[in-house]
Formats: structure tokens, sequence, C-alpha cells
């Protein structure tokens, strides 16, 4: 029960920290998308690939792109998920403190080069849908979806109540890892931990390139699910 309880919080805690990155947004047409306060049109001339370079955030993500060879998946008629480089950084970190742990050497370190290639394939296409998901053609319900690692996820809008800061309840693009079928609503106080669905959600989302669309999932998400 208090797993349960715990869990509860910390998707309000998600939600509350979605509404506080996109309650701006909620106020823009549809056709537009917010990145850093200020408004543009979703539609970039340049192939999915090509704008992740044009943006910091996503240094170390290219890194991961070109190691596993998957430039062309990217930029193919796809909806790509991307995590930041915080949430790439947050991963290595787990990872180097864990080698530090099982050796009992705090001197040791995970880095890029440590990532297994086939391990990185399947978490990234974690990441990949096949076809064109915009926010127009998702709802308040669940969109059921299979990744291109062959794991299912939900893709769907959550509405947010407002705390009187925009007349328009906002609308939150969140992506959902399915573990062991989709969790019952309610959930019971003891439905197992370990098959909790997992949420996280696009702190920017919308952008549609020449190759396909991209949504940014928040800094906060947990790379390798």
């Amino acid at each position: 029960m208090e797993e349960i309880k715990h869990i509860n919080m910390k998707l309000k805690h998600i939600l509350i920290m979605a509404f506080a990155v996109v309650a701006m947004a909620t106020a823009c047409k549809k056709d537009k998308y917010v990145i850093g306060g200020s408004l543009h049109d979703p539609h970039v001339n340049m192939t999915t690939y090509d704008y992740l370079k044009t943006n910091r955030l996503f240094d170390t993500l290219l890194v991961l792109i070109d190691k596993a060879g998957m430039k062309e998946e990217i930029n193919g008629d796809v909806t790509f998920f991307a995590p930041t480089d915080y949430s790439i950084k947050a991963l290595l970190k787990r990872r180097e403190e864990k080698l530090q742990q099982d050796n009992n050497d705090e001197n040791l370190r995970y880095t890029l080069n440590d990532l297994p290639v086939p391990e990185l394939r399947d978490s990234l296409r974690s990441h990949i849908f096949a076809g064109k998901m915009t926010r127009e053609s998702l709802s308040l319900n669940n969109k059921l979806v299979t990744s291109k690692s062959n794991e299912p996820f939900v893709v769907k809008l959550i509405e947010q109540e407002s705390p009187g800061l925009v007349s328009n309840k906002p609308q939150i693009l969140f992506l959902i890892k399915i573990r062991n079928g989709l969790d019952p609503n309610p959930t019971p106080e003891n439905y197992p931990t370990e098959d909790l669905d997992l949420y996280t959600f696009a702190q920017t989302s919308n952008i549609q390139t020449t190759t396909g669309v991209l949504h940014v999932l928040t800094n906060t998400h947990r790379f390798y699910w």
C-alpha cells in the first residue's frame, strides 16, 4: 500500500512538473509549439537528425545515434521521442555508481564508450515509432503503439487542472511504457510495483521535420527506462 501511494505521489509530481513546463502553450494555436517561452512554427526545413544538431541539448544523444549507426532510422518516416543529454548523463552516473559499488572502487568510471551497442540500439528504438504522430492525431484516450524495439506503449494527452494562470486546461503529451498490460483504473492497493506503467512527458512537442515528427522528453526522463 505504501509503495502504491509513493508511485501515485510520484506521478502527481510528474504531472505538476509537466504542467509547469507547458502551461504557457495552452493559449497557442494548434499549429504552434513552445521552446524557451517563445512561439515557433512546428515545421522545420531539415531532417530530424539535422534538427537535433541545431540544439546543444542533444550533443550527447547524437554521439549515441552515431555510435549505434542509427542516423538513417532517426531520419525515417518515424516519430522520435528524443531523450535529452540530461537523461543520458543520469544513466552514465547510475552505471558508474553501480560499477564502483560492485568493485568497491570509487575511482572507476563509466563512459559513453562502455555502453554496449546492441543495448544502446534497443533503447533508442524504444523511443522510435513508425509513422508520424503529431499532437493533432492524439487525444485524451489511450493510443496503443509498438516501438521499433517491439515494446508496447501508450501515447496520449493528459489534461491538467489550471491553477488560474490560463483559461483552458493544458493538455500534456505523455509517453507511457506498458509493463505486463495496462494498469487497471483505479489501481488496486496491492498492485505489483514492478507492473506499474512508466510515465514520461514531452517538454517540447510537435516538431515536424522534413522526414518525421520529433517530441522532446523531459530532462528527468529515465533513459533506458
